[in-house]
Parts: structure tokens; C-alpha cells; sequence
């Protein structure tokens, strides 16, 4: 969920104090019907003056948003209002009543409500006042940077190169990064990794975006050693496709997780990698210099270009690169039409290697494959942590609540 500006953690949490029981009901059935919305808790008191808040706040705030009912005892629903605006300042406090004077209004907002709804609370009501607060609130968030990594053919070194960069990024560079292996089936970025023992997958997890929060991506995500998360591909082809806007959606919320996300692309340009190509910072089209690389490549190009996807944010990496290739550079950027953004060394029996160990940060620390890419994660590590306004999301805060 893109949205949870308030603490990004999963679906927004509503908590209400003294509400009537029409405007319960009406507040439980916004939750029930509302992607993205849970309604956390129901307290039948105001807070007193004179006492703490409960102890069981004192660990964070156990809602993103607060409704009171301004109409049971004004007096001490402004109290309450106070008193959870000072003790928890991330939670935003809506004031709820069947009195509109403008006097009432401003006395709320001083007492700490950022809204003020009134009776009866409609479901448009409710939405909008959400999207309100959060889009205030996601003006200061950071957002992650996603990068795509397609292969222009099978072969050409997709897999070792997210992990690798993974890997550098999060032990070397403490970035927090997550490497999703989009391939429908039978992926290696788990092989790579070491990481074999797993019960979900990727797209297991998109299935579930519905309901997803902090607690649930924990469940699927997988742990390397260098720090680095994993979610791998699915061990077998599942019975249905992948829905891609699901699959977009669920890139919005983990951006909003981490500082990093890599993404494992299958090899071309199908609906479910549009998707991601649509939210990434960056696309790397990866090749080898071979003719029918280097053919397929210009095509996957040419193709993402066409599809309105800005130039200067694909760039082309040639992987087991030498100089003596048959291939030169001044050839290869001739076919491609612009300059290539990244050269990775041909080193195939120190790969083998560190496959075979299942940690990439480990055994390439002399390499000129292990300068390669600490270079480019060197560069990739600068620009993590980009305001949220620059985030591309997919979908509008509406959108993401269902409205």
C-alpha cells in the first residue's frame, strides 16, 4: 500500500472514541467495504484529564486515525482530543459531530483534529478526510527506488547482477534492499543466494495485496546474510496468471519499505514487466556482446521508448565485457544508438564460485568484477532515500484506498 503515509506498515488503522451506534455502524461498514482500511479499535470513554494515556500506547500509536464524538460531552471530547495530539503526534484526530457552526469547527481544529466530519459519516466523507491527512502527511515520507533489470536474451546475466548489487548495497552500503525475482517460475535468484527454503513467493505475496502490512511481508520475505531481502519466484508455474495491476500495486507499498528495490526481470517486455518499467527510476536492459544479444537488446529498446518510457532512464549494461571482445564498444553503442551505461568484466569462473558459496558480498572483495559493481552500487546507494514527491506510484491515494 502506497498509502501508508502514516507510518508505513500496512492498511490504515481507525480507532473511534464515544461515537454513537449509527455512526459505528457507519464507521464499521466504510472499514469492512474499504481496501487498505482496518478499523483497530472502539473505546467507549473519553480520556481523563488527570491520568496517563493508556500504557499500551506507550510502545507507538495503535491507530493512524482517531475519531471522537464531539456531541456525547464536547468538553471532554476536546480533552481527549488534546490529550492524544500531545501524546501521539503522528496519529491524525478527526472530529466527529452533528454540529456544523464555524466556531465549533475552529475550536476542534485548535483542539488538534485535523478534520471535522459531520453527522452522517458517508463513505465519500471518510475517504476523502483519509486522503487528506495522508497526502499531508507523505509530503516529508521517503520513498525507495525501484530498478528493473531485463535480460535482452536467456542467458545474459540478469540474475547475477541483481544479486550481486543486492548484496553490495546492503552490506556494504547498510541501504535497506529488497530483490524481487519476477520470473512466473522456477527462478535462481534463491540459488544464487543460497536461500532455498522457502514457502512463498513473490507473487504469492501480490495474491495477498489486499491485505497487505508490515507483519505480512515479513511472513514471505527471505533473509540473506549481507542483509539483503529476498522474495523469490514461485518453486512452479501457478494456475493463473498474475493480475499486473496487482503486481503494481504491491511495488507501491514495498517502496515505501525500503530504500532499494531490484527487480529480476524475465527476459522481454511483457505486461507484468510494463508494470514495473512504469514505476522504475531506472531500466537496464542487460546484454553480452554477442550479435544476438546485442540484436534483442536494440529491441527491447526501441520497444520501451516506444511505450514512452523517458530514453535517458535506460541504460544498456554489456556484461562479460573484455576488450578484446569481437564486439567493440564504438560497435555496440552504434547498434544501441547511445552510449553503454555500464560494463561488467568477464570473470565467469569467479562467478561460478560465488554461486556455488551463495553469498555474492563475500569472495568478489578483490575482483574486477566485485569494482564493477561496487561502483554501481556506489552510485545507486547516492540517490536512495528520494523525497516521495518524486515517486512515480501507479495510482492516487483514492485509488490505492478504493475510492
Amino acid at each position: 500500500m502506497a498509502l501508508n503515509s502514516f507510518q508505513v506498515s500496512g492498511p490504515v488503522r481507525l480507532t473511534s472514541i464515544c461515537l454513537d451506534p449509527k455512526s459505528s455502524q457507519e464507521l464499521a461498514e466504510f472499514a469492512a467495504s474499504t481496501p487498505l482500511v482496518r478499523l483497530a479499535g472502539v473505546i467507549t470513554e473519553y480520556l481523563d484529564e488527570d491520568r496517563d494515556l493508556p500504557r499500551q500506547w506507550s510502545a507507538g500509536s495503535p491507530f493512524d486515525v482517531c475519531l471522537i464524538d464531539f456531541d456525547r460531552d464536547r468538553s471532554r471530547a476536546r480533552i481527549t482530543a488534546e490529550r492524544i495530539h500531545a501524546g501521539l503526534p503522528e496519529a491524525a484526530i478527526f472530529s466527529v459531530s452533528s454540529e456544523s457552526q464555524p466556531d465549533l469547527i475552529i475550536q476542534a481544529m485548535r483542539n488538534g483534529c485535523s478534520e471535522y466530519l459531520v453527522k452522517p459519516l458517508t463513505h465519500d466523507q471518510l475517504l476523502q478526510s483519509i486522503a487528506r491527512v495522508a497526502a499531508r502527511k507523505k509530503e516529508n515520507q521517503t520513498v525507495g527506488q525501484i530498478l528493473a533489470f531485463i535480460g535482452a536474451k536467456g542467458g545474459t546475466g540478469v540474475t547475477m547482477l541483481a544479486t550481486h548489487l543486492g548484496a553490495t548495497l546492503a552490506k556494504s552500503h547498510s541501504r535497506r534492499t529488497l530483490l524481487i525475482d519476477l520470473h512466473p517460475a522456477m527462478g535462481d535468484a534463491d540459488l544464487y543466494l543460497g536461500l532455498l527454503k522457502y514457502q512463498y513467493s513473490f507473487r504469492d505475496l501480490v495474491e495477498n495485496s489486499a491485505r497487505l502490512d508490515s507483519e505480512l511481508l515479513q511472513s514471505f520475505v527471505l533473509h540473506h546474510r549481507s542483509g539483503l531481502n529476498l522474495l523469490p519466484a514461485p518453486v512452479a508455474p501457478q494456475a493463473r496468471p498474475t493480475d499486473p495491476a496487482a503486481i503494481g500495486a504491491t511495488l507501491d507499498f514495498l517502496r515505501y519499505c525500503y530504500e532499494v528495490l531490484l527487480i529480476d526481470c524475465p527476459p522481454g517486455v511483457g505486461p507484468e514487466t510494463l508494470e514495473v518499467v512504469r514505476r522504475a527510476d531506472q531500466v537496464c536492459v542487460v546484454a553480452v556482446p554477442e550479435v544476438p544479444a546485442l540484436r534483442d537488446a536494440v529491441r527491447s529498446l526501441d520497444y520501451l521508448t516506444r511505450n514512452d518510457y523517458p530514453r535517458e532512464k535506460i541504460g544498456a549494461v554489456i556484461n562479460r565485457w573484455t576488450k578484446r571482445s569481437a564486439i567493440n564498444d564504438q560497435q555496440i553503442e552504434e547498434a544501441i544508438r547511445g552510449r553503454i551505461f555500464w560494463k561488467l568484466p568477464n570473470q565467469y569462473h569467479e562467478v561460478i564460485r560465488i554461486i556455488n558459496d551463495g553469498d555474492p558480498a563475500s569472495r568478489t572483495s578483490g575482483s574486477e568484477l566485485a569494482s564493477s559493481i561496487a561502483g554501481l552500487a556506489a552510485q545507486i546507494a547516492s540517490r536512495a532515500g528520494a523525497k516521495s514527491e518524486t515517486a512515480k506510484a501507479g495510482k492516487g491515494l483514492l485509488a490505492l484506498l478504493g475510492g
